[in-house]
């Protein structure tokens, strides 16, 4: 009897044994691919009442690819031109977003996508009233940007990212009233990646 016990128990550690065999590996734990760049910046800003002013400065950005298709993306910009509108003042912008980027091409050395960022924008600068009088100021306020960006990997860890956005940002009038502000912002990063694309 003892032998037949022993025998019963053997086919049943047996059995659980196949058991937990058959439910395959656990997976330690998945995460999304980081990137982080640096670049270089210019954009066109139209000053309302005014005209256009070029300023040019640096562009920092982090981005995490949920999956390979969708991903999130936070961004910082400082530009700055040291003679606006010939007046030897400074205009300068700081732009601070963040928000969704969908990858609608992906190859192993480039992809293709598309982002709408929203967050907040800080100007600097000088406008005219009427009378030709110099008004300098700032306005910080919210601002949304919407662009297209390509992507090449030079090795596995390095890729350069040229972005071209359309930022609408706020800035004041010649009746010193804040009023919308169009922006063509064009950047080229060198990105660094965190981790393993597959």
């Amino acid at each position: 009897m003892r032998t037949t016990t022993k025998i019963w128990m053997l086919l049943a550690v047996l059995g659980m044994a196949s058991q937990a065999r058959a439910q395959g590996p656990v997976i330690a734990g998945v995460a999304p691919v980081i990137e982080d760049g640096v670049g270089y910046t210019y954009m066109r800003s139209t000053v309302p009442s005014q005209g256009n002013v070029s300023i040019m400065g640096v562009l920092v950005s982090g981005s995490a690819d949920l999956n390979s298709h969708f991903g999130a993306k936070l961004e910082v910009g400082y530009s700055r031109s040291r003679d606006a509108f010939q007046t030897g003042r400074i205009a300068d912008l700081l732009t601070y977003m963040g928000g969704p980027v969908f990858y609608a091409v992906r190859r192993p050395n480039f992809s293709i996508h598309v982002q709408a960022l929203v967050g907040g924008a800080r100007e600097t600068g000088v406008n005219f009233e009427s009378d030709g009088t110099l008004v300098r100021g700032y306005v910080n306020h919210l601002a949304w940007a919407g662009g297209v960006g390509f992507q090449y990997r030079i090795s596995p860890a390095l890729s350069l990212r040229p972005e071209v956005e359309y930022l609408r940002t706020s800035y004041f009038d010649s009746s010193v009233a804040i009023k919308g502000q169009v922006n063509l912002r064009t950047s080229m990063s060198l990105m660094y990646t965190f981790g393993r694309r597959e």
